[in-house]
């Protein structure tokens, strides 16, 4: 299998890695266009195998991120059919953003449970470290536009638009919440929102400095092996 040979040369965390990032670029390019859409959810679709070749190795996480995956990708591909035929989406929406969340949470607990497992920390440990806490900021993402399905106006935009482009606006507005930058563009206006981005900004700190106390603990302890 290619995807198995390229995750052989490049380390499981780190194949996973790029998926993401290349999705992270596309994203702005192709979300306005249905093709591209089309192309995004196929790359979603690689980037979910190159998932399972990255947990293969735990036969039950395997078998529960295959099986849950699956149910969450058949839940993405009906959406965006329903978005091609211009469908109402509400209801799928509905289904489809806390599966998503919920998914992406197991698989963020699943990875940095494998890392701090292992005693050495290598490159590929620090890419599935990089990947979860990017997880971290599309979960944040799903959550806010789910908060905006449920309860309209939650958060004030520059433009206003459908759930698909508060989504996109969303999606932007989660990273940057999770570094703590805070451009002041788009504003939580009800309590729950403001509580869950500053939730998010706490969690963007800290994961950073369990990130690097990790590092560090893992340097030290190897240091004193090589003594």
């Amino acid at each position: 299998m290619i995807i198995r040979k390229i995750a052989q040369k490049t380390g499981k965390y780190t194949l996973f890695l790029i998926c993401l990032l290349i999705a992270l670029i596309l994203f702005p390019v192709v979300e306005d266009h249905t093709i591209g859409n089309i192309c995004l959810n196929a790359w979603c679709l690689i980037t979910m195998a190159a998932l399972a070749i990255s947990l293969q190795d735990d036969q039950r996480n395997f078998k529960r991120t295959f099986y849950t995956g699956g149910f969450v990708f058949l839940l993405i591909f009906i959406a965006l059919i329903g978005q091609v035929f211009a469908w109402n989406s509400n209801l799928i929406y509905h289904l489809m953003l806390p599966a998503c969340i919920a998914f992406i949470a197991y698989i963020i607990w699943v990875i940095l449970a494998s890392i701090f497992r292992t005693s050495h920390m290598g490159a590929d440990q620090l890419s599935g470290a990089i990947v979860a806490y990017i997880l971290i900021g599309i979960a944040w993402a799903l959550l806010y536009s789910f908060i905006e399905l449920l309860c309209p106006n939650s958060f004030s935009f520059v433009t206003d638009g459908d759930l698909h482009a508060k989504g996109s606006a969303l999606f932007y507005y989660s990273f940057v919440t999770l570094t703590t930058l805070g451009y002041g563009d788009i504003l939580p206006t009800s309590e729950f929102a403001r509580m869950v981005a500053y939730l998010e900004a706490v969690t963007g700190v800290m994961y950073t400095a369990i990130l690097v106390a990790g590092l560090v603990g893992h340097i030290g302890s190897h240091k004193k092996e090589g003594n």
